[in-house]
């Protein structure tokens, strides 16, 4: 069984801490520590909590913040918490009894085999309780708009009862996480599912809090969702096809410095052009390491700097594709009766840059995890 880190961020939550603290730890597994992470709660959450301490010696925790920083924040400045100490399964969980804690052996179990499970309200078996129809209808709305602007698979991506492995959370990489509000709990989703990470989700019924007050809005809602296209293009910007792309372009950039050089030193120098050939593409393939290090890859090789052993590297590979290139030209137009030659120059290009691009992302700016 793992050890489990169950993360409550409160604000104004002395309605429901106590209880939920005895409910908790009356159904969870054994190896269970709740961490309470309040930001200066007016009226009092934290010393209720406190005062819990001595019932569960070594297993109820305080982390107190001076101020009201956001959803985000609290869970952030757990997980860092609880990554820095020996816990293997970390659980995010509202103070408010939404979220039943019925459910947390359940799911303890599914992440035996998975990387990250999800109390979905969006499956069958799932639902909720005491919301009226316009809020429900907003929140599965809300989700379904986050699946397809994302293009991601997960049903319940705006639901904040999900379980964590130690392995999902340093893959996501914490430091990379923009959200500071709702839209935390559809990033960190996305980010995990973009990265591969087995994902499993269990039906819940999630209950609309008796207690207290709720911390939604509508413009925090409506924040979220326009905060769905920038964490698209952040999460984005690492995926293969962006990186491809880059590279193309960074390729292209070096086909122009390649050609200028060669006619300011060829045409108007005068100077042999095996010579100047072979020192342009030096200078080019130099050029487009750089850039392919500080932008094409700039994920993969982050906390790396440039190295004259990864600049052979890349030579080679660059010298590889050009053998490519001349090899699918030569055979296309040995076998096939082409209207034009650059034809089969065009596809030896294609080749060449395919060669390239997957050999450079394995080799050259391998990402290290």
């Amino acid at each position: 069984m793992q050890y489990l880190l169950i993360a409550i961020p409160t604000y104004n939550e002395a309605e429901n801490i106590e209880a939920l603290i005895n409910a908790v730890f009356a159904a969870a597994p054994l190896k269970t520590e709740i961490l309470v992470v309040d930001d200066n709660s007016p009226d009092g959450t934290a010393k209720i909590a406190e005062k819990l301490i001595p019932s569960y010696p070594g297993k109820l925790h305080i982390l107190n913040r001076p101020e009201k920083q956001g959803l985000a924040a609290a869970y952030l400045a757990a997980f860092e918490w609880g990554l820095s100490r020996s816990y293997e399964a970390f659980l995010e969980m509202d103070a408010d009894f939404s979220h039943n804690p019925k459910y947390i052996a359940e799911m303890l179990s599914a992440l035996n085999s998975h990387d990250v499970v999800i109390g979905s309200r969006n499956i069958k078996g799932g639902g909720v309780e005491g919301w009226t129809m316009l809020r429900n209808l907003l929140s599965k709305g809300g989700s379904f708009y986050s699946r397809l602007a994302l293009g991601c698979s997960i049903k319940d991506l705006t639901g904040g009862f999900n379980m964590w492995s130690r392995k999902a959370l340093e893959k996501i990489g914490l430091k990379n996480i923009i959200s500071k509000g709702y839209s935390f709990q559809i990033e960190m989703k996305y980010r995990a599912w973009n990265a591969h990470c087995p994902v499993k989700e269990i039906p819940i019924i999630f209950i609309n809090r008796k207690k207290g007050a709720s911390k939604m809005s509508k413009k925090i809602f409506l924040e979220a969702l326009i905060n769905v296209w920038r964490i698209r293009n952040a999460v984005a910007s690492d995926s293969a096809i962006n990186q491809f792309i880059k590279f193309a372009i960074t390729g292209g950039l070096g086909t122009i410095t390649n050609l200028i050089i060669f006619f300011l030193c060829a045409d108007i120098g005068g100077l042999p052009e095996v010579q100047v050939s072979i020192a342009c593409f030096l200078i080019a393939a130099t050029q487009n390491y750089i850039i392919n290090h500080n932008w094409s890859f700039k994920s993969s090789v982050e906390g790396r700097s440039l190295s004259i052993k990864k600049w052979f590297e890349f030579i080679a590979i660059s010298l590889l594709g050009l053998g490519v290139n001349i090899f699918v030209m030569k055979t296309l137009l040995l076998h096939f009766a082409l209207p034009y030659k650059v034809i089969a120059q065009a596809a030896g290009i294609a080749a060449g840059m395919v060669v390239n691009f997957i050999s450079s992302k394995l080799f050259v700016f391998r990402k290290i995890r």
